[in-house]
Formats: C-alpha cells, sequence, structure tokens
C-alpha cells in the first residue's frame, strides 16, 4: 500500500477529500516549491575524455564532433561549475514536479506533522496505483527515496541517459527517514505551482482517519463506503501498554474517545 497524509483546515480536507478520495485527484508539486529548499542536490562529476566520446558514440551519434568539443568545454572549461551544477539543478527544480507518498501509515512523526495535529487522514492507495501512474503521459521515473548525509554524484555521460538522474531525484537527507517514501516524477512546463493528474478513483483503497478528526469528515467518509464497498474507513488509535499505533474500523452508529493516545 502506498499512502497520502491530508492536513489543513476543515474545509480544505473536506475538498481534498472530494478531489482526492472521491474523485481519483492526484497533486504533483513543483519541485521548486518544496518545503526543504535543499533537496535535489547533487555533487557534479564530470568523465574522463575517452568515456565522454563513447558514452556519445552509444547514446547521442547524431551529435556532431564541433557539438561534443563545445559540450566537453562547457562541462570542464572555466565556467563547468555554472554549466553543470547551477543550470542544470535551476533547470531540473523549474521542470520536474513530484507526488510524494509514504510507505508506512503507523509513524507518529507523520500524524503529527502532515495531518495538522491528528485532525486530518491518510489516503490509502492500492498497489496497482504505481502502473497507473507510469502511464501517465508526462511520467519520468519512480522510486523509493534513499537517504543519507551526503548529495548523491550526477555522473554525467557516465550511463544510459534514463540512469543518470534517478540518484538525484531519490536521494534526502537522512533526517528525514522516517518518512520512508516513494517517490513520482513527472516532467513539464516550467513555471506551474503543481500539475493535476486523475486516476481511476478504485485504487483509492480508503483513508486512515486521524485520532482529532472533525465529525464532517468521519460522516462523509461513511457516506462514501455506503457506495464503494470495498472501500475502507478506520481510525488511528494506540495501543494500552506501548506508543505503537494502531487502528479500527469506523462503524456507522460507533464513535470511540478520540484525542487520548
Amino acid at each position: 500500500m502506498f499512502y497520502k497524509f491530508v492536513g489543513g483546515s476543515d474545509e480544505d480536507q473536506i475538498a481534498v477529500f472530494d478531489h482526492a478520495v472521491v474523485n481519483g485527484s492526484l497533486k504533483f508539486t513543483s519541485a521548486a516549491r518544496f518545503n526543504d529548499p535543499f533537496e535535489f542536490k547533487f555533487k557534479s562529476v564530470a568523465p574522463a575524455r575517452d568515456a565522454y566520446d563513447a558514452w556519445h558514440r552509444a547514446h547521442r551519434p547524431g551529435v556532431t564532433a564541433e557539438q561534443r568539443e563545445h559540450g566537453w568545454e562547457a562541462l570542464t572549461g572555466k565556467q563547468a561549475d555554472c554549466n553543470s551544477g547551477l543550470v542544470p539543478r535551476v533547470t531540473m527544480l523549474e521542470h520536474l514536479y513530484v507526488l510524494c507518498l509514504a510507505q508506512r501509515w503507523d509513524v507518529h512523526l507523520m500524524w503529527s506533522h502532515y495531518t495538522s495535529g491528528h485532525h486530518g487522514f491518510a489516503i490509502r492507495y492500492k498497489p496497482e496505483i504505481a502502473t497507473a501512474l507510469a502511464a501517465l503521459p508526462d511520467y519520468a521515473m519512480r522510486g523509493d527515496v534513499a537517504y543519507g548525509d551526503a548529495v548523491p554524484d550526477l555522473r554525467w555521460f557516465s550511463e544510459p541517459p534514463e540512469d543518470i538522474m534517478p540518484p538525484v531525484m531519490l536521494t534526502k537527507s537522512s533526517d528525514w527517514a522516517y518518512e520512508a517514501e516513494h517517490r513520482v516524477v513527472l516532467s513539464g512546463s516550467p513555471s506551474e505551482d503543481a500539475l493535476f493528474h486523475r486516476i481511476d478513483p478504485g485504487l483509492v483503497a480508503g483513508v486512515i482517519l486521524g485520532a482529532r478528526v472533525p465529525e464532517a469528515l468521519v460522516e462523509k467518509a461513511l457516506a462514501l463506503r455506503k457506495t464503494r464497498p470495498d472501500f475502507t474507513v478506520e481510525e488511528v488509535g494506540s495501543a494500552r501498554d506501548s506508543y505503537k499505533l494502531t487502528t479500527h474500523r469506523v462503524e456507522d452508529n460507533v464513535r470511540r474517545m478520540r484525542g487520548f493516545l
């Protein structure tokens, strides 16, 4: 399963429920608009000249000798830091859009940070969503995020084109490891805050409601369950003798005491 945590005001959450849960809308945020401005960093690593030429013969045979010389000068000359570091990063931030999904629902920090202190909910997506997202026309890549303390290398002209960028897009600081993130990346025109796509709402398996979720959202989720028999509505709780998070099915006419974990 994949999960998307939702917070905000009561009104915002109702709107997100209608768009994302009922209608299957997904938001891909511009890489330039991420909360952490230090994501998508990399260390530029230039190849040896013979490897550079061999890469072009294998993957870009139509590039002329003059164009290769110009590229080599840009990569290794006086403006190398700008040409192989600053410019590519700015271009990447402008053109890439990212959907961030969690692979765990039972992390206290996720509920506290992303659901407005348990007033929100988590959307449960079926594993098949990965196939649907890969079929989008502007799909670029997806994968599990790796966490570490060193930024990844961007090894120019060292691998097939499709294998060069994933380490940059799928690496984050180890401070974010609790998210257990799976990331889906699209490419698009620059200067948009986000791209939106719609998937089959049947790929939404259900929702897990926060411990302080408003009653209006509970009622909305239960109403949807009546129209989708396989749609699950659960609420997060906590084990009596530990901090471990648990869930229980929300019944139509029964409410458990909330806010006391």
